[in-house]
């Protein structure tokens, strides 16, 4: 009898388990996208604004291009080849002043071969050229302060503005640590989808609110729908992560991913309810689901009046 219960269940268990990859693949999809973009427009507005440049490229004596060493580095090491570290000016020979804009652009682009992402984040693994160090806790990470001003706008503030430390070579930050930080770092460098096993989104999303990291927020959301929500399916073997998820997001701010999470819980309420991790809710978050039961108790009593009022077969009901 296990045995037959077992094979008749089986392929549902496929079928849910294929469903939940093509939401993981179709959703991991719209995240890149969206993290390509914002990616672009950071380092485009780095190079139009010309923050942080350190290296000035010039074709004869008339044209000059301001650069970033570390962008040169990952995306087109052979410009730099021959020059010091220091080196302020670099004169470039064989090439029209218009090519050399066009490249400069491109490069700042990510390729479908070998994106900007890949490359900088294999330039900060690294550790070349490095020109600022990030002290956390007992930690030092050696960075760009091109590539920090690009992506946070924290950093921005602080490297580009008025703020003491915009002279210094090492920083120290506080209220993070040094796990956070490495990740804050990978994606700063390389636009990561994902975090490492064993995560703790909570901090991840606190760090990056600090440092003004909104794009690293998606990708949380995009995790803890995958682990703990498994993408909401319609069978409730997920009740208990889903209710902790609701509660994780209430606390670090993550409203879509929490509203979600609660019109979940109202969909399965009779469920739910009797969950220990439901008892373990804050009133305001239980409040929350009950108030969303309600409403849609509204909702489908309106629709069947309405369906019932024009001759609708089946019984008046209220929810």
């Amino acid at each position: 009898i296990v045995w037959c219960s077992d094979m008749m269940t089986a392929p549902k268990i496929l079928s849910n388990t294929n469903k939940t990859l093509e939401k993981l693949y179709a959703t991991r999809q719209m995240l890149a996208e969206s993290q390509r973009c914002r990616f672009i427009s950071f380092f485009n507005r780095l190079l139009q604004e010309e923050q942080e440049t350190d290296v000035t490229l010039c074709v004869g004596s008339a044209f000059q291009l301001k650069a970033h060493r570390a962008v040169l580095l990952a995306r087109a090491p052979h410009l730099l080849q021959g020059t010091e570290a220091t080196t302020p000016v670099i004169h470039l020979q064989g090439i029209e002043p218009a090519a050399l804009k066009d490249f400069i652009q491109y490069i700042m682009h990510l390729g479908p071969a070998s994106g900007l992402g890949t490359d900088l984040l294999a330039l900060y693994q690294r550790a070349d050229m490095s020109d600022i160090s990030i002290r956390v806790a007992d930690r030092v990470f050696s960075a760009h302060r091109a590539i920090l001003c690009a992506r946070s706008e924290y950093f921005r503030a602080m490297l580009c503005g008025s703020w003491m430390e915009s002279l210094c070579q090492c920083i120290t930050l506080q209220g993070l640590g040094p796990d956070e930080m490495e990740i804050l770092l990978h994606f700063m460098y390389g636009a990561i989808l994902d975090f490492p096993p064993g995560t703790n989104v909570s901090q991840v999303v606190l760090a990056a609110d600090m440092l003004g990291l909104e794009g690293l927020k998606d990708v949380a959301e995009m995790v803890l729908t995958r682990d703990y929500c498994r993408f909401f399916p319609k069978v409730r073997e997920r009740m208990g992560s889903i209710l902790e998820c609701l509660a994780i997001t209430h606390s670090i701010g993550l409203q879509d991913l929490y509203c979600s999470c609660v019109r979940w819980v109202a969909e399965h309420f009779v469920k739910c309810w009797s969950e220990r991790n439901f008892a373990l809710l804050p009133p305001e978050l239980q409040r929350d689901c009950l108030n969303n039961v309600t409403k849609n108790m509204v909702c489908n009593t309106h629709i069947h009046i309405f369906v019932f009022s024009c001759g609708g077969d089946f019984p008046l009901t209220f929810f």
